[in-house]
């Protein structure tokens, strides 16, 4: 018995990166579906009262550290963008806009890829769009997207919907109702959605 994963991120989240590598290899030890959710983090800490972990410096030193224990451990390519915190409400809304989902996974790749592994300032349009050119995607059709009503409303009950369910930081899964946080949960995201006895 498999279930599906319900993958709440921002771009903006770097826990969020390694959680979308690791997500990849829950779906094939366990044939789960995975269901991406484009969501504001700015939004989410605004209505939760929550702060960002750079906001308290013995808690932001610890961050910064820990972050590279992961992408040591994962094999990933990680530098801390300069950047940070970035604008990447239209990031959003174009995966959120994407309907078929080897180009979302993809393109969700290439954006995570693009603001940790190799960081660049993709608050800048024109940084954006010679990110997603570089990766075979259509900018203009994409910033087209972006900015379509029916997606730009999509992003805000995505938000609101998780916010709704208990959603306070990044990334967030949900699998058939429980909320599960950060990445270093997704050992009781796998065995929820492998029905192990115990959950």
């Amino acid at each position: 018995m498999t279930g599906t994963i319900e993958f709440c991120f921002d771009f903006v989240s770097p826990m969020s990166y390694f959680a979308f590598h690791r997500l990849q290899g829950v779906k094939e030890r366990t044939g789960c579906e995975i269901i991406y959710r484009p969501v504001w983090l700015f939004e989410v800490m605004k209505q939760t009262g929550n702060k960002p972990p750079g906001s308290v410096l013995p808690k932001r030193n610890f961050y910064f550290a820990d972050t590279k224990r992961h992408a040591k451990r994962f094999g990933l390519p990680w530098n801390w963008n300069t950047d940070f915190p970035m604008n990447t409400l239209h990031l959003l809304r174009m995966a959120e806009g994407l309907t078929d989902v080897e180009d979302q996974q993809r393109f969700i790749e290439t954006c995570f890829h693009g603001v940790w592994g190799e960081p660049r300032n993709v608050s800048d349009m024109a940084v954006a769009r010679e990110m997603l050119e570089a990766a075979g995607f259509d900018p203009v059709s994409l910033f087209s997207l972006s900015e379509e009503a029916g997606v730009i409303e999509r992003v805000k009950a995505n938000t609101q919907s998780a916010i709704d369910r208990g959603m306070f930081g990044a990334p967030t899964f949900f699998v058939e109702g429980e909320l599960y946080f950060g990445q270093d949960r997704l050992d009781f995201v796998e065995d929820a959605v492998s029905a192990k006895a115990w959950v």
